[in-house]
């Protein structure tokens, strides 16, 4: 027999070990997570539109932020947005360069041909293709040119109404009570209202059901062994639906959530009878952005059936509890939300208030700090179905890591009223989680990565032999690029030992002529054979990212819509534009357009379209496209170096946009963007903003039209004119000298954003028109001017009373930016 120190000695020891393996299994949960979030960095995108239903010819108006945890992200540099419809077709594809603060202002043109019908709008990084489920989603509805005025009136097919049941921790355990979560979605994927019961099998009412908030709502019960239950659902007065719930197990734990404490969140835990000491020892574990912050033994034979977790000072957003038994198998989970967040709210002020009608209004807001953010700006014409939808604030909250359509997703973040949170609780239950699996996480299970993180664009392929049978490892390969943005470009890439090449770093917008030819070091006169691979945008032709749900529900009759009554009013006057009748024995005198008109129509958009045009055809005796302007334009001066000279506009001045460093220094500038100018005048090659070392580069045979606008370039922020050139679509380059041994193909660029244009109410000649408008203002990229305030101008359109100012964002720390504001 042992003496008793030597048994005291083993029970410590013994005590030690169980201490050393309890320690060693709470901290494998944070060295595996800690692993995981390093292996798989996660990006988050918000895609903003200006609305949700669109004519075709209208402009889709977007602006994207691409986030981490941690703010704006430090890993991709390149975005894409894509229109996908319901077929999984890619109708329209877009690739954008992220500023410095992670953002890009984004524009998508409905062409005249789309059809009509429900597209999915989504925005991602290459990155994120690795994890498909994380991309951005946005469903919206367009009106094509065959789209007849009817009303497309809401139908609700009661036969169609789908209800999900989400038992609280993932199961219904038999002998314990249960909170069972539901959701209801009529055939179209909108929330459905409802008052019923559930019922045992034998027709005996167990409890009454209603729907809380937007289709969902709870119930609790205790199903006795062996029984099933079903919910019977009542619609109106004569319709009534049974919907079976999921079968109750007979053994396993119920985990039970109270989350209305903002310090605290309590986890109660249940279970069954049937096997109960294989659910005795436990642990909870809980993380939020991708950290443990909480590891928990509990042993339910000592009365161990509760946890408290402190909310406090943790920064806001998802907290997943899971609960896993004994051999590290999770087997309930449960996502809750901490309220933590606060907002930056800019101060608004409404300068010039105007209700009536096509009036001017001037609305200015700042910060009561020094605020380094990328914001957007955006007025519409209220309409109060639309207060609650998506925002930056609900999306990088919680939106973004939840499965599934939320509707009114803004509503979840108008406050942190206890109702409010409860209802987004509910959401929580009925919505699933989307950004790790704790079971492949512990497993060290690998994801196989398919796409690279982008910081640029880049050139990638393969150098073979002629016959492509073997590859060449000593060579190069030679790219001359010329961008449509007068980018140019010469580089070589070096072939490794496997014969591949990469070109980095490749900057260029819109478009680009690729000229790319291979050499083998050894033997610089054979023919080799270069495979260039195709970017990603390039090959974008099908997606899976497709339309979730059916927005050909609205009722164009609905007059006290503002939205849709912009939209019946649209389609009535395309329908007058477009509708043809057979004339018999009439003659119909026509104007044909000037050929100057229909170069301006062909090449320039928006602004551009206004200001003189100039066709360099009818200038052929000139060397230059200096020569051309000081030609046709009287007031514009051309002086010095023919090939570099000094331009200025010595007669147009005083324009709406004054000079920052002159004047009145207590005036109040409006925001505007920032502008490259050289003299007081922004040059454009193709509506891209270029220094004038880029023009002087243009052969005047490559240019087809030029426009020189004076008081019209106020609204691109310019101090005193701005001239734009065009060049030659499909301009044929085959006689440059390096056709023979170059291979050649376009690439697409960096799309470039278009300026919204807005109607100027200050002409008296334009107050005759129609103003339908829904968007009355938006700039994605909304700058402060000299003092500080961001401000900026609109003019009402013909129909709305009231109309709703939104401003959002995220600042170079994280912090997010959200503020509506009413006008009336």
């Amino acid at each position: 027999m042992l003496a008793p120190q030597v048994q005291r000695i083993c029970l410590l020891s013994a005590f030690l070990i169980s201490l050393i393996n309890i320690y060693g299994q709470q901290n494998d949960f944070k060295v595996k997570l800690d692993k995981w979030r390093n292996d798989y960095p996660q990006e988050k995108v918000f895609l903003q539109t200006d609305k949700t239903y669109y004519l075709a010819k209208e402009n889709i108006w977007m602006k994207a932020w691409c986030s981490t945890i941690a703010g704006p992200t430090f890993l991709s540099r390149i975005i894409y947005i894509d229109l996908v419809d319901d077929k999984g077709n890619v109708v329209q594809k877009n690739m954008y360069q992220l500023d410095s603060l992670s953002s890009t202002s984004a524009t998508f043109n409905i062409t005249e041909k789309t059809a009509t019908g429900n597209y999915s709008i989504n925005a991602y990084t290459l990155w994120m293709l690795n994890f498909p489920e994380l991309i951005f989603k946005k469903n919206i509805f367009i009106y094509g040119s065959e789209t007849p005025i009817n009303n497309n009136k809401k139908n609700t097919q009661h036969s169609n109404i789908k209800i999900v049941f989400f038992p609280e921790g993932g199961d219904i355990i038999e002998g314990v009570e249960n909170r069972v979560a539901f959701k209801v979605t009529d055939n179209n994927g909108f929330p459905v209202i409802f008052n019923g019961q559930l019922e045992s099998e034998d027709g005996s009412k167990i409890a009454d059901i209603k729907t809380e908030h937007d289709g969902m709502g709870t119930f609790n019960f205790q199903p006795e062994i062996g029984k099933r239950y079903k919910a019977t659902v009542k619609f109106g007065t004569n319709t009534k639906l049974d919907f079976n719930l999921p079968v109750a197990k007979e053994e396993g734990i119920n985990v039970k959530i109270t989350n209305n404490n903002p310090n605290k969140l309590f986890v109660m835990i249940r279970r069954g009878e049937k096997n109960k000491e294989n659910y005795n020892e436990l642990k909870v574990v809980t993380q939020l952005n991708y950290q443990v912050i909480n590891n928990t033994l509990i042993n339910i034979n000592e009365g161990q059936t509760a946890v408290s977790i402190n909310k406090k000072g943790l920064p806001p957003g998802i907290i997943l509890i899971t609960v896993f038994d004994k051999n590290n198998l999770p087997i309930s989970e449960r996502i809750a939300f901490n309220e933590n967040y606060s907002l930056v709210e800019p101060y608004i002020k409404h300068e010039l208030k105007n209700i009536s009608t096509k009036g001017k209004n001037r609305i200015s807001f700042s910060f009561d700090s020094l605020v380094n953010a990328s914001t957007s700006c955006i007025v519409t014409a209220y309409n109060s179905a639309l207060i609650y939808q998506d925002n930056i604030a609900a999306s990088l909250l919680f939106g973004g890591e939840l499965k599934g359509n939320i509707f009114n997703q803004g509503y979840y973040v108008k406050d942190k009223d206890p109702i409010t949170l409860r209802h987004l609780d509910i959401l929580l239950m009925t919505h699933g989680w989307r950004r790790f699996n704790w079971k492949k996480v512990l497993n060290d299970e690998i994801i196989n990565l398919k796409y690279p993180v982008e910081s640029a664009l880049s050139f990638k392929g393969t150098m073979y032999k002629s016959d492509r049978s073997e590859i060449i490892k000593d060579g190069k390969v030679s790219f001359i690029i010329r961008g449509a943005d007068s980018t140019s470009m010469l580089a070589e890439a070096t072939v490794t030992d496997k014969g591949e090449f990469l070109l980095q770093d490749i900057n260029y917008k819109k478009d680009a002529e690729v000229a790319y030819m291979g050499t083998n070091n050894k033997k610089e006169k054979f023919i080799v054979d270069v495979k260039l691979s195709p970017n990603y945008i390039d090959s974008l032709k099908k997606s899976i990212q497709t339309p979730t749900i059916n927005l050909d529900t609205v009722d164009l009759a609905d007059t006290k819509n503002n939205l849709f009554a912009s939209l019946k009013a649209d389609i009535k006057r395309k329908d007058s534009l477009t509708s043809y009748k057979t004339l018999e024995n009439v003659v119909i005198n026509s104007k044909k357009i000037s050929k100057i008109d229909s170069l301006n129509n062909e090449y320039s958009t928006g602004v551009f379209q206004m200001g003189k045009s100039i066709d360099p055809s009818e200038f052929k005796n000139s060397f230059t496209i200096w020569q051309m302007l000081q030609a046709s334009i009287p007031g514009i001066t051309v002086e010095g170096n023919p090939f570099d000279p000094t331009v200025s506009f010595n007669r147009f001045n005083g324009l709406a946009i004054p000079n920052p460093t002159s004047g009145d220094e207590n005036s109040d500038p409006l925001s505007i963007p920032n502008v490259l100018e050289e003299g007081g005048i922004a040059y454009f090659i193709n509506e891209v903003n270029v220094s004038k070392d880029v023009i002087n580069s243009l052969a005047a045979s490559d240019v087809a039209l030029i426009k020189v606008l004076k008081n019209e370039a106020a609204a691109l922020g310019v101090t005193q004119g701005a001239i734009a050139f065009y060049t030659k679509s499909g301009k044929n380059y085959s006689s440059r000298i390096y056709d023979k041994t170059y291979t050649k193909e376009r690439r697409a660029g960096y799309d470039i954003v278009k300026e919204f244009f807005s109607p100027d109410y200050d002409n008296p000649t334009n107050l005759s028109e129609s103003d339908y408008r829904f968007t009355l203002y938006w700039n994605g990229n909304i700058k402060p001017a000299k003092d500080g305030q961001y401000r900026f101008e609109y003019f009402n359109n013909d129909n709305s009373k009231i109309n709703l100012l939104t401003i959002q964002g995220i600042t170079q720390d994280g912090e997010i930016v959200f503020k509506q504001f009413l006008i009336e």
